[in-house]
């Protein structure tokens, strides 16, 4: 069962209380990027989710392009409706797609900015939830933090900045 929710920026997301939501990770995420974001950047944010991170930095940013890459379909999915819902067509662009394969997805140097709220848990650290789409977005289960790092750098031109939020260990 889905659910709309309104964001401070006044923007609505679609989530499913039965598959990941977006924490305060990726709010602080979102504008700790947005300080370091400049005038026209084009931005991506890999494994978006539903599309938190996009979505809130674009109601900062308007004069910046976003993509949200996530591998996902149901999430993917939900994203690319919550931005039909707030009319941003124009400046968010939702991508299905493998993290690891950006190659194959976008030109190499394609982006100026790059976030990722990735995946924390490595193997078996942590318990895992029994629904896939829960345990994707905590567990290294279909990228892990290298796939993550390498796929920014192939995104990036130079002068590039890369934002992640992740564990201190």
């Amino acid at each position: 069962m889905e659910q709309i929710d309104q964001l401070l920026n006044g923007y609505k997301i679609i989530q499913d209380p039965q598959r990941f939501q977006f924490g305060i990770d990726a709010v602080l995420l979102a504008d700790f990027a947005l300080a370091g974001t400049g005038f026209k950047d084009s931005v991506i944010d890999l494994g978006t989710g539903t599309g938190i991170i996009p979505l809130l930095m674009q109601g900062q940013r308007k004069d910046c392009s976003f993509t949200g890459l996530e591998i996902q379909s149901g999430s993917a999915e939900m994203a690319a409706r919550s931005v039909e819902l707030n009319c941003l067509q124009e400046k968010i662009r939702i991508v299905e797609g493998d993290v690891k394969k950006v190659s194959e997805l976008f030109p190499k140097h394609s982006f100026n900015v790059v976030t990722s709220n990735p995946p924390y848990m490595i193997d078996n650290h942590g318990k895992q939830n029994p629904d896939d789409s829960k345990k994707i977005a905590r567990h290294e289960i279909l990228c892990t933090l290298e796939d993550v790092i390498k796929s920014a750098s192939y995104l990036l031109g130079s002068r590039g900045r890369f934002y992640m939020i992740h564990r201190p260990f």
